[in-house]
């Protein structure tokens, strides 16, 4: 109970010193500037949580940054690491897309067609890792450079589809016609703007962590990233956990993209992912790879992000400042990690 609490104040620690000299950085960029801080600050509050629009905004960009997260911390706790979450997030927005089309033509409601095409978003990223993953278990080639690789694959299609056979004329850029409203999820601040998925992609969170820590399947993907020799050893099949670890991290990247296309734009369009799966990895280090803390730590991260664009629009806040802000956030986070671990080794 001692080392749990002491755990804890460690972790409080590193997230309040990251809160605090992110604030500091950010104060004195606002001054240089030439702008009263306080006012600024109040007004990227209001922008991100303290109106409903700004909140809805802010529910809305956590939710693809929640599953794009999870996938990285899906294959990292097998000891896998799947980089190529915004290839795998336009894969499963392709296949939702596709299906929406499909089913225009049948007219079924959302009752069975929002699940259908759901379902086609997560298959269609589990579809694009599948490549990468049978070359890891098979030959074992590198998954990091594969799936990046098919990041840029997965760009050239979007732009293929989005500019050819699926192509809204009437748009006269990349984006494609509008699915129909059978696929669409139902609002959840209908003010606002915010959808649903927010709720539907925290049930996923819930659910992997229920796989992880409580399936004989879970333990074995743990034991495998934690030890995988003796996880061998002990007649767990490296491959057989590999390939699942995979298959489900793409799956959740994948259902991210298929949530965005039902939740947000209703259509395909180049650049539906601002690089969503450079910033879940960054959010998956700091709840620590664990699903259930994986929720707050991205609506945190979804503030800090929405903060950062009002801060644009009204000081001219540098776009380039806010990644070094989120990449000083992680920085501080694993530093005082690092700090607690070679002190507990020092007290053992």
């Amino acid at each position: 109970m001692e080392g749990a609490a002491r755990d804890w104040r460690w972790s409080v620690l590193a997230y309040a010193l990251a809160l605090a000299l992110t604030l500091a950085v950010t104060t004195v960029i606002i001054v240089a500037l030439g702008h009263d801080p306080i006012p600024a600050y109040r007004t990227a509050l209001k922008d991100s949580v303290g109106t409903i629009g700004g909140l809805s905004q802010t529910l809305n960009r956590m939710t693809p940054l929640l599953l794009a997260s999870l996938a990285f911390a899906l294959g990292f706790k097998a000891g896998a690491f799947n980089i190529g979450m915004d290839g795998q997030i336009y894969a499963g927005a392709i296949l939702a897309t596709g299906v929406g089309f499909l089913l225009a033509d049948l007219e079924v409601g959302r009752i069975v067609g929002l699940p259908v095409a759901l379902l086609a978003a997560g298959v269609g990223g589990a579809l694009w890792i599948l490549l990468p993953a049978v070359m890891r278990v098979v030959w074992g080639v590198n998954e990091i450079f594969t799936t990046v690789m098919l990041n840029f694959v997965a760009t050239l299609l979007v732009e293929y589809l989005a500019t050819g056979p699926w192509n809204d004329p009437m748009a006269g850029e990349a984006i494609t016609l509008p699915v129909p409203r059978g696929v669409t999820l139902p609002m959840l601040l209908a003010r606002g703007g915010a959808h649903s998925g927010v709720i539907l992609a925290s049930i996923v969170a819930l659910a992997a962590w229920a796989f992880l820590y409580r399936t004989r399947a879970g333990y074995e993907l743990r034991a495998v990233g934690s030890n995988p020799l003796a996880a061998q050893m002990a007649g767990i099949s490296l491959r057989r956990v590999h390939l699942l670890a995979l298959l489900l991290s793409g799956a959740a990247a994948g259902l991210g993209g298929g949530i965005e296309v039902a939740g947000v734009h209703h259509r395909l369009l180049l650049g539906l992912t601002p690089d969503y799966g450079i910033m879940g990895i960054l959010i998956a280090v700091l709840a620590g790879f664990h699903p259930v803390l994986l929720i707050p730590a991205n609506f945190a991260f979804a503030v800090l992000v929405a903060a950062s664009d009002s801060l644009q629009r009204t000081v001219g806040f540098p776009s380039a400042a806010v990644f070094m802000l989120q990449a000083l956030v992680v920085i501080i986070v694993i530093g005082v990690q690092a700090l607690q671990q070679r002190r507990r080794r020092f007290v053992i």
